[in-house]
């Protein structure tokens, strides 16, 4: 019966159910019936083999189970040692004895005046002048229960003793903080306000609305919430509210904004109409449409605007694309001609037309399994390009868009690790994205940055060649707006090296709180065996251990280019033995190359690519006419920096453009070939033609000339050094799928699609080798 009891007590304190292995644990340790008081040898023997048969098969549950039958077997532990104290000394009952009568009387004496204490007994002597002296007397047991609390005098010796100490211990807990070598998250200053302070009026008349209260704590009566009648309202834009900046950048694209006056502006989001009112002075518009969701919050900051000839404000959202199609007619655009393109006719660029947006938002909205819907309409609107929707049915329309810093960089990377798939068909797509002005990210604390960089020396040569075109088309940059990089490159020019000269040089992101902890040991502030030395030993082994790397990664690089030189010049004499000999090398070349290491080999990989994309000028970042200029948060109401992307698209190539039922389909084929392509990014284009079909590497990849000439781009030699698909230009992904249309054995277009959702699973492992740099820098 006992044991009955304490199996269900354990079952309804730990929510086991049906559990015989804990019960059986429980009735063996707790029923001495069970084992203990048994005469027979065979039911002892039974008792432990079910206890050892249960403590096994609980070893292989889940965690949960085990931790739920170690607390159990916690409870058992105290009940056994409970019965050894009972065993060993019976347990004395406690009753309270009686109080007679004269007991009673003095306690209720005692309680009318309580006896004076030891302290109060002290004050009062030294008030009348006497000392009070302690007898010395055997030190008394101490009274179990909560110790009594011995607090000192303010200002006294001891209270100031004990301060002291407490004042020790705290230093010492900081000192053995080791400082941080993982990077800071990228978080809005918490020392300043984003609404204050308002630096110009526009920000004080956004500021009184109270739709932002939400940043604000305190300004309402209720934490937070906005006044009921504008709670309606998207309360996460962001506004462009500094006119000195719009200017700037404005007189900064004046040379390129010329082509587009007496347009057609369709403005997406004006919001409160800073941007918009300053666009509509430059280039006096013939038509103005400005579609605006919460049109009645922000009629009356847009009233000088909708007072000119040509603009309207139409109450709709231009981010959903139905009612954006609702106003590309010709009701409201009648100077625009719609075009049907085929795969045969070559779209052009339409300068009659200017679409600008504001997609900025703070905190921003997830949208599916994009990052934010600003980056869904980023590859809406680049989709769109390609297809001729939207109003690039009107020819090829010129995109102005704000948006944010890092919705930025998915479109306009600026290295080989992040360009991914958008970006590619940015390239395929676009004749220029130009990063007008923005955040200076070179500025930026290098222990906050992303993890993502590369090599220093090919920034500073991008910056300094962006200088020269800016020179060549007497562009200057306004003072106060120079990015850091661009201030460096212009005041020492010669101080530049070229790209791939010397070793790998990062910007290491703990370099400066190195070099300030090594100038403090040099003058005698840090002791040895102290938190800060070991914090600066290990910083110099990893960069130390970096720069031996890098230098070894260097060295085999110089290597490697010295083949590819060697075979460019026996194939232009037609050597075939001298091409023999050289692909020998290489086979030795590839062998201490992997004797690198995957971390070298990573590193390796990040700078050939980079370096590769450079000299191609791959990149739209690479090839920018400009150097963006400098924005500060406060020009931004809530002060959330944005960024002003000029999008100029392009007649894509004819094998992308072949889409619907009326086509061989190489464009939507291209499509899905592009979104199998890009899953692994890290590979070697060989290998991914075989993921995607059983001997498409030996058919399409030897076509392809571009990947296998080094003076279009490729990389001669097959096996470990091979071109990966990160590092590959425009034209070299336009030539595979060309050659991928003109092979017999293709897959059929249903039979990609189905196999696509597999695509991504696999390539989850693929991604992290070779990944990029290591996560110190």
């Amino acid at each position: 019966m006992l044991s009955r009891v304490r199996n269900n007590a354990v079952r309804r304190n730990f929510g086991l159910g049906q559990a015989p292995c804990i019960s059986s644990i429980i009735t063996t340790a707790t029923c001495p019936s069970a084992a203990g008081l048994s005469a027979n040898s065979r039911v002892q023997q039974w008792h432990a083999q079910r206890t050892y048969r249960s403590t096994q098969a609980l070893k292989a549950q889940k965690p949960s189970a085990g931790q739920m039958m170690r607390e159990a077997m916690g409870i058992l532990q105290s009940v056994g040692a409970a019965d050894q104290t009972s065993e060993a000394k019976p347990k004395r009952t406690r009753t309270r004895k009686a109080k007679t009568a004269e007991e009673d009387v003095v306690n209720q004496d005692e309680t009318a005046e309580p006896k004076p204490t030891r302290r109060k007994k002290a004050a009062d002597s030294a008030e009348d002048g006497e000392e009070a002296k302690v007898e010395n007397k055997e030190p008394k047991k101490r009274r179990a229960g909560r110790p009594r609390i011995h607090i000192p005098e303010p200002d006294s010796a001891e209270a100031l003793k004990l301060a002291a100490k407490q004042a020790k211990r705290e230093a010492a807990a900081a000192a053995k903080k080791r400082p941080s070598l993982k990077p800071a998250k990228i978080t809005r200053s918490d020392e300043q306000s984003m609404l204050r302070p308002c630096v110009d009026p526009m920000q004080e008349r956004l500021y009184d609305t109270e739709l932002w209260s939400w940043l604000d704590y305190g300004r309402t009566s209720k934490k937070g919430l906005a006044p009921a009648p504008i709670r309606k309202y998207d309360r996460t834009r962001v506004h462009v509210t500094s006119e000195k900046m719009v200017d700037d950048v404005l007189d900064f694209m004046k040379p390129t904004l010329t082509r587009h006056q007496g347009c057609d502006i369709i403005d997406l989001n004006p919001g409160a109409g800073v941007w918009s009112t300053k666009l509509n002075d430059l280039l006096k518009p013939r038509t103005h449409l400005l579609l605006e969701p919460d049109a009645g919050f922000y009629e009356p900051m847009l009233e000088p605007l909708l007072a000119r000839d040509g603009s309207k404000l139409i109450a709709k959202d231009g981010l959903v694309w139905a009612e954006l199609l609702s106003v590309l007619t010709p009701e409201y655009l009648p100077h625009q001609k719609e075009h049907q393109y085929s795969a045969d006719d070559v779209p052009e660029r339409n300068d009659t037309l200017l679409v600008t947006a504001n997609l900025g938002s703070y905190p921003k909205r997830r949208y599916s399994s994009f990052a934010s819907a600003t980056a869904m309409i980023l590859y809406q609107f680049n989709h769109a390009i390609r297809s001729g929707a939207l109003f690039q049915k009107y020819g090829l329309v010129r995109m102005l868009l704000w948006l944010d810093d890092e919705d930025k960089a998915a479109i306009l990377p600026r290295m080989a690790q992040r360009r991914r798939r958008v970006a590619v068909d940015a390239e395929l797509n676009c004749e220029s994205i130009t990063h007008v002005a923005g955040p200076d990210y070179s500025d930026i604390d290098p222990s906050k940055r992303l993890w993502f960089s590369r090599d220093i020396n090919i920034d500073r040569s991008s910056a300094l060649a962006a200088l020269q075109r800016m020179r060549e088309a007497g562009i200057q940059t306004p003072a106060g707006r120079e990015t850091k990089i661009l201030r460096e490159v212009s005041q020492n020019p010669d101080s530049v090296v070229a790209a791939g000269e010397t070793p790998i040089t990062y910007d290491f992101r703990h370099q400066a709180e190195y070099e300030e902890l090594l100038k403090d040991f040099e003058k005698g502030k840090i002791v040895l065996a102290s938190e800060e030395y070991k914090a600066m030993i290990r910083m110099r082994i990893q960069i130390d251990s970096a720069n031996k790397r890098f230098s070894n990664v260097h060295s085999n690089m110089v290597n490697f280019h010295r083949l590819v030189d060697e075979w460019r010049v026996a194939k232009a004499a037609n050597d075939d033995k001298e091409i023999a000999s050289i692909m020998e090398r290489y086979k030795e070349w590839e062998k201490s190359f992997i004797a690198l290491g995957s971390t070298a080999c990573g590193d390796w990989f990040v700078q050939r690519d980079n370096l590769h994309l450079w000299k191609q000028k791959s990149m739209h970042w690479d090839r920018r006419a400009i150097e963006p200029l400098v924005i500060q948060s406060d020009e931004f109401f809530p002060h959330v920096p944005l960024s002003l992307l000029d999008i100029q698209p392009k007649a894509a190539h004819k094998v992308l453009r072949s889409m619907g039922p009326n086509s061989d389909r190489s464009g939507d084929m291209a499509e899905v070939l592009m979104r199998s392509i890009m899953a692994y990014t890290n590979s070697s284009m060989s290998k991914v033609l075989d993921r995607l079909a059983p001997g498409a590497s030996e058919f399409v990849y030897p076509m392809c000339k571009s990947l296998v000439d080094p003076d279009q781009g490729g990389v001669p030699f097959p096996g470990a050094a091979e071109i990966t698909v990160r590092g590959m230009s425009a034209w070299q992904f336009e030539d595979v799928l060309e050659q991928w249309m003109k092979w017999p054995f293709r897959p059929p277009l249903q039979d990609l699609i189905s196999q696509l959702s597999d695509e991504y699973v696999e390539a989850e492992g693929e991604e992290g080798k070779f990944g990029g740099v290591s996560p110190e820098f």
